[in-house]
């Protein structure tokens, strides 16, 4: 067994946490053999083959690169420790080259809800190999009139803004700054994702929904790990325990992904219009506004045109706890 370990550049963690962390990895894999990316937390991994990476001035082609000479080593398993968002950007390369990698994530970033990033370092610490099994996901594959971006594995947000850090501090940042000007600057979410034209099909199909609510952000998730089932509170979504590999949109009468400590206070109705869908179908946003930009688990896209999103089921596999422990 050969196990890929690949530490986030802006970690959460102290160096002293990485260093444990990276021990308590080891040990966990006791037997295998160990691959790291320079610069990627290799130093953490004492033992573990040094792979280097060409560098790339785009942190998409770095990461896509870095996975790739993985690949060539011949990984059995990846451990990533970094947000949804490292784990998205690794998955999404894994599928790109349909490879059979077994990942576990290991909460290190500004948001760390899963499904692919399930423990903290100190949970991390003390699981047994035999207390997790496998587990396959299913995704969000999300692309625009570029091509195809990525998989989302716990959101997919259409809006202006992603979550991230500024000295501590979780804020909202704005896609365009961060991607047309390699600057992080702090913004108020958008309101204008929609035109006057929007629509929504389903393989082709337009599907109706209520144009007198306002819709100031889109959310288009995987169902499989949500507990809904007999919840009529859900409207829709209640159906997800029922049918297998079901995924959901979401028109948000208010952006809900919001750092601001105003929106925290909140106490109007916000009205959440559902779409479920099957796998394998074609859900396609058509004539969107300029603050509709794509974040998949917290990664920020430049939206070009259209938005088409698929249900792949299974997409990638991951260690989680065993049912029932």
């Amino acid at each position: 067994m050969t196990v890929a370990i690949v530490f986030n550049k802006q970690s959460s963690l102290t160096s002293h946490q990485l260093e444990a962390l990276g021990s308590s990895i080891m040990q966990f894999f006791q037997g295998s053999s160990f691959v790291a990316c320079r610069g990627y937390g290799h130093h953490y991994v004492a033992g573990a083959t040094v792979l280097e990476v060409e560098e790339h001035s785009d942190y998409k082609t770095q990461l896509a690169a870095m996975v790739d000479s993985l690949l060539a080593a011949k990984i059995t398993h990846l451990v990533t420790v970094g947000g949804d968002g490292l784990a998205s950007y690794i998955a999404s390369q894994l599928i790109r080259r349909k490879a059979q990698v077994t990942l576990l994530g290991i909460a290190a970033g500004t948001a760390n809800v899963g499904p692919i990033v399930s423990y903290t370092a100190e949970e991390f610490a003390s699981l047994k190999p035999s207390d997790l099994e496998e587990v396959a996901i299913d995704g969000i594959a999300v692309s625009d009139e570029s091509g195809f971006l990525g998989v989302g594995f716990n959101d997919v947000i259409l809006g202006n803004s992603f979550l991230g850090t500024e000295d501590g501090v979780c804020c909202n940042l704005s896609v365009e700054e961060l991607l047309l000007h390699n600057k992080r600057v702090p913004i108020s979410v958008g309101k204008h994702v929609v035109s006057d034209q929007f629509s929504i099909t389903v393989d082709g199909k337009r599907k109706d929904f209520d144009a007198s609510v306002p819709i100031e952000q889109i959310v288009i998730s995987s169902m499989q790990f949500d507990q809904l089932y007999g919840r009529a509170i859900m409207g829709a979504l209640c159906l997800g325990k029922v049918r297998e590999c079901l995924g959901a949109v979401g028109l948000c009468s208010r952006n809900v992904v919001d750092c601001n400590p105003e929106s925290w206070n909140y106490s109007g109705f916000t009205t959440m219009q559902h779409l479920v869908f099957s796998e394998q179908s074609r859900v396609e946003f058509s004539s969107l506004g300029p603050d509709a930009h794509i974040v998949i688990d917290g990664n920020p896209f430049l939206r070009h045109g259209k938005v088409t999103c698929t249900l792949l089921g299974g997409a990638v596999k991951a260690l989680k706890h065993k049912r029932g422990l």
